[in-house]
């Protein structure tokens, strides 16, 4: 661990924007994780009838998985595979691959439409259930002035679309060179677009018909042909911010005269890691080229990594596995061109909890790697 003598506290100015506070206000997603509905529903395909604020746009039959469910909608075991909630206590489920180009998808009014000529981020954790056949790269959405309701029960395509007499719709592909192949854990899609003005309706699913999807076999004994996805935690909202969690403050590229405290600890929101690995995903290597182009701009800073986990397994597997993963980013930041003389790392293990392990959502926290700016000494 790095020694530095502890100095009064410095501003200065980067060129990453700072959120320390939750942002439900300004996420224009309503009911986000699924958590409002009408009862605890049992039966499958009861999303469009359960879920308040959210509709079924086609003929597809999206499921809801309740944490007060039994057997096939349950929470973690369910029809389809096993997973726990990103947050809450309740996910969605839904055919992004088929036969006959079945699909599914799901459907949200927006709390407000949107301007023209602004920017907007929207993201949301998808997980591959066990059960699929394939995993795909091609989970997109789209944008419409109106509510969708068709009786489409194929690929919700453009030409499917104007040939229902739907107008005023955009599908918007989400540029990705991975198939979203995690079935352990969620995977967090992210991306900006344009409004062009006036949407006031959100749809995710996939728009594309099987010949054309990107799939790349996962399993062969299922044999049911399919790729079937959970999702949870969708959120849309201006650009300029990001959703984060209270005791987790983040970063992003955004210009800003925003100041940020030397001295403090702050936690990479893309770096996570499925379990018992250490290897760093593209969005983890985006998140930390982004910092080291602030450390490239101010030299007489540097930069302490520190790799926690949550208590699953015993103190030394966690800590050797908090070292390994601080280590990662280390030598990354390196590769990007980082003198090692400014930055250093260690591990704490589970050591340091944000949160409790006693529910997914909170060891979910504690499975993060931090950083801490300081001035040279």
């Amino acid at each position: 661990m790095l020694n530095y003598k502890q100095k009064p506290v410095n501003y200065i100015k980067i060129l990453l924007f700072l959120i320390s506070f939750q942002l439900s206000s300004q996420n224009l997603i309503q009911n986000p994780s699924f958590e409002n509905t009408k009862r605890c529903s049992e039966i499958i395909g009861a999303f469009d009838r359960n879920v308040k604020n959210w509709t079924s746009p086609t003929f597809g039959t999206t499921d809801l998985f309740n944490s007060c469910a039994k057997g096939q909608v349950g929470i973690p075991y369910n029809y389809n595979g096993l997973q726990q909630p990103k947050d809450g206590n309740n996910y969605a489920g839904f055919y992004l691959h088929s036969d006959d180009n079945y699909r599914e998808y799901i459907q949200v009014e927006l709390s407000k439409r949107l301007e023209k000529g602004k920017k907007y981020k929207i993201s949301f954790f998808v997980s591959l259930a066990e059960n699929s056949d394939f995993a795909i790269k091609n989970i997109d959405y789209l944008l419409s002035v109106n509510k969708l309701n068709t009786s489409i029960f194929r690929e919700m395509s453009e030409r499917q679309l104007k040939k229902n007499n739907i107008e005023n719709f955009k599908i918007y592909e989400i540029e990705n060179n991975r198939y979203y192949d995690n079935k352990s854990s969620w995977t967090m899609i992210s991306t900006e677009f344009t409004a062009q003005g006036n949407e006031k309706y959100l749809t995710i699913g996939n728009f594309l018909k099987n010949s054309k999807t990107e799939k790349m076999l996962v399993s062969n004994k299922n044999r049911n042909n399919m790729s079937y996805y959970y999702i949870d935690l969708i959120s849309l909202h201006d650009s300029d911010w990001i959703e984060t969690t209270p005791n987790e403050p983040i970063i992003a590229l955004k210009e800003s005269n925003k100041k940020i405290t030397l001295n403090r600890d702050y936690t990479f929101q893309n770096v996570v890691f499925e379990f018992n690995s250490s290897e760093l995903s593209r969005e983890a290597k985006t998140e930390i080229k982004s910092v080291y182009d602030f450390l490239k701009q101010s030299q007489k800073t540097q930069i302490i990594i520190s790799g926690h986990t949550d208590n699953v397994g015993s103190s030394e597997f966690n800590q050797t596995l908090s070292e390994k993963r601080a280590k990662s980013v280390t030598d990354y930041f390196i590769s990007l061109g980082l003198d090692n003389n400014r930055i250093t790392f260690t591990g704490y293990g589970n050591e340091k909890p944000i949160a409790t392990n006693d529910t997914e959502v909170g060891r979910n926290k504690n499975r993060r790697v931090e950083f801490k700016i300081v001035e040279n000494n």
